[in-house]
């Protein structure tokens, strides 16, 4: 009897379930970036990279987990594809991979139900991408919100 009482106990305070906070200007090494400045709302994370290039996109979901899958594109050369990361428990440094355009990977999260494939990219659950990145925060945002 013990055990149901607590169990219906958690079930009417309810599990949160925090995310990390990823937004912020980030120092990037890797996708020829230097700098990407991040956006987050929930577990949508969304925003920027500076390339020699040019200016790329790149937006993403994250999970309890601290990984972060989504899509990049760089307009200057019409060329995206996806990538995953995974952030360190404190939100300070990200290490992820990244693919050109692949139909195995969805490269447009659904942010009502988060990755359509359960946080699945081809270049997370493989040892090689076309790529790899990594980075190191510099400037904390406070535009984490929750919708």
């Amino acid at each position: 009897m013990c055990i149901v009482l607590f169990f219906l106990t958690l079930l009417d305070i309810g599990i949160t379930v925090s995310l990390a906070d990823v937004g912020g200007t980030w120092k990037i090494i890797g996708l020829d970036a230097d700098s990407m400045s991040l956006t987050q709302v929930d577990n949508h994370v969304y925003g920027t990279y500076n390339t020699y290039q040019g200016q790329g996109t790149i937006d993403g979901t994250i999970n309890a987990q601290n990984v972060w899958v989504g899509s990049w594109y760089e307009p200057f050369i019409n060329d995206g594809g996806c990538f995953s990361a995974t952030f360190s428990n404190d939100a300070s440094h990200l290490i992820g991979s990244w693919i050109y355009g692949n139909p195995d990977c969805e490269v447009s999260p659904d942010y009502e139900r988060n990755w359509r494939y359960n946080y699945y990219c081809p270049c997370y659950y493989r040892r090689g991408g076309n790529g790899y990145f990594q980075g190191e925060k510099v400037v904390a945002s406070n535009t984490t919100t929750n919708a």
